[in-house]
């Protein structure tokens, strides 16, 4: 996976954390999906990050925030960095 791709990744994902945390969740919803976002970030962190690992919570993430009127936009940008950077969608 190129740099390149896995910074989009990272810069969707900070976008996504910031649009879960200015809506109107439950504190439950959103620790999950910090969870979610805390492993993704580990895994970005990596030398050679695991595309399985990425896929799963990427997905994960994605299924999240197209399920919320206010991340919709979100998960979109969310989707077409996934996309470039080959990750598969779910």
């Amino acid at each position: 996976m190129e740099r390149t791709a896995i910074d989009r990744i990272r810069e969707a994902v900070r976008t996504a954390q910031q649009a879960v945390h200015s809506g109107k969740l439950d504190s439950c919803d959103i620790d999950d999906i910090d969870e979610i976002i805390t492993t993704i970030d580990r895994e970005l962190a990596r030398p050679t990050p695991n595309k399985n690992t990425l896929t799963t919570y990427l997905n994960s993430l994605a299924h999240s925030l197209s399920s919320l009127p206010h991340t919709r936009e979100v998960g979109t940008r969310l989707d077409a960095a996934m996309r470039e950077a080959g990750v598969p969608l779910n």
